[in-house]
C-alpha cells in the first residue's frame, strides 16, 4: 500500500533554491535577505498528509518577506531566533519558545533573524467545518488574526494534540493509511486551534431553533452512518442525508438516542471491528491495530479499553476465538 504521508527533506546553501522551496511549500513572497550569503544554510522537514502536516525550518539569515494570504491555518512555535509578522495593525514579536497562529487572510509582513520554527499546518476549509459545527450555524468561518494562545493551559493542551498527531498518526504507518484516522486527526487539529487561539466567528447563516424532527430523518441519518461508517463522515454530511439542518439533527440525536451524531458514528464503527476481528483467520496475519486503524481508532490501547468495555473481552480475545 502507498504511505499517503509525504516525507520532504530539504536542505541547501543556495537562498535562491530555499526561497523556491519555501514559496512553493507555503505561499507566494518577495524576500529580502541580509548577511553573507556565503554562511546561509536552510534546512527544512516536512510530514504532510491530507489536509495536515506537521513542518519544521531552519533558515540562517536576516529576512524582510511581504506574503500573500494562504489557505491554510498555520499554528507557529519559534525554536530559535527571532520572528515578527504584522498584518494591518496587528504585530507579533516572537523569540525561543514562543506560539502564534498566523492570520490566514491578510498579506502578511514577516521579518525573522536565523530562525528555527515548528509549523502546524491546517486545511482552512476544515477549520471553519468544525467551527460552523461548533457555532450551530449552517455556515460559518473562524476569522483568525494573529494571535497567541487563551492561556498557558490551552497552550499545552495544544502541544499535546500536535505530538499524539505526529506520532500516534503520521509517525505510524497503519493509522496513516486509515482515511478515517487522518479525517479525525484533521478535524482534532481544527478543534484544538479554535479552542487554543482567540478568534471571532463570522456566521453567515444561523440557523433558527430545531424544533421538531420527523423520527424518519432521524432513521434516514442513523441508515447513512450505518452504510458509509467506513468512510470519513462529517456531521453536515450526516444531516444532508436526513434532509435536516446540522443542529436539529444533533438535537434530535440527544432528544431521542440520548448521545450525539458523532457518537453514534463511533459506536457503529467499533461495531465494525467487532465484526472485523471475529471474521478474522486466526492464523492469518490480521492485527488487533490493523483492525483498529481501519476503523478509524489511532491509539490501540485506547480501542482496546473502549472494545472491553462494549464487549467484557479484549479485542485480542475475539481475534484468538
Amino acid at each position: 500500500m502507498e504511505d499517503p504521508v509525504r516525507r520532504i527533506r530539504m536542505r541547501t546553501s543556495d537562498p535562491r533554491e530555499a526561497e523556491e522551496f519555501l514559496r512553493q511549500t507555503y505561499t507566494e513572497h518577495t524576500p529580502q535577505l541580509f548577511g553573507d550569503l556565503d554562511r546561509f544554510r536552510f534546512d527544512a522537514a516536512l510530514t504532510q498528509a491530507g489536509a495536515i502536516g506537521v513542518e519544521r525550518l531552519a533558515h540562517s539569515m536576516r529576512v524582510r518577506a511581504e506574503a500573500e494570504p494562504h489557505h491554510c491555518v498555520y499554528v507557529v512555535q519559534v525554536l530559535g531566533g527571532t520572528l515578527e509578522v504584522s498584518a494591518g495593525r496587528n504585530e507579533l514579536r516572537s523569540g525561543p519558545g514562543d506560539l502564534h497562529l498566523c492570520d490566514p487572510y491578510a498579506p502578511t509582513l514577516v521579518r525573522w533573524d536565523n530562525v528555527r520554527l515548528g509549523v502546524v499546518r491546517i486545511g482552512l476549509r476544515e477549520v471553519e467545518q468544525v467551527a460552523a459545527e461548533l457555532a450551530g450555524t449552517d455556515e460559518a468561518t473562524a476569522r483568525f488574526s494573529f494571535a497567541r494562545p487563551l492561556s498557558p493551559e490551552r497552550a499545552r493542551y495544544w502541544q499535546s494534540v500536535v505530538r499524539h498527531v505526529s506520532h500516534d498518526v503520521l509517525g505510524n504507518p497503519q493509522a496513516a493509511g486509515s482515511p478515517l484516522i487522518l479525517d479525525e486527526a484533521a478535524r482534532l487539529l481544527a478543534t484544538a486551534a479554535l479552542a487554543t487561539f482567540p478568534h471571532d466567528s463570522a456566521e453567515r447563516s444561523r440557523l433558527p431553533s430545531p424544533g421538531w424532527l420527523a423520527p424518519a430523518a432521524l432513521r434516514r441519518a442513523m441508515a447513512y452512518i450505518d452504510a458509509n461508517a467506513a468512510r470519513p463522515l462529517t456531521l453536515r454530511e450526516m444531516a444532508a442525508a436526513a434532509r435536516t439542518s446540522p443542529r436539529a439533527l444533533q438535537h434530535a440525536f440527544a432528544r431521542h438516542c440520548g448521545t450525539t451524531p458523532t457518537a453514534y458514528l463511533r459506536r457503529v464503527r467499533l461495531e465494525g471491528a467487532h465484526r472485523d476481528l471475529q471474521a478474522a483467520d486466526p492464523s492469518s496475519h490480521a492485527t488487533v491495530a490493523a483492525v483498529a486503524a481501519r476503523w478509524g481508532f489511532a491509539k490501540p490501547g485506547r480501542f482496546a479499553s473502549q472494545y472491553r468495555t462494549r464487549y467484557g473481552v479484549s479485542p485480542s480475545h475475539t481475534l484468538r476465538s
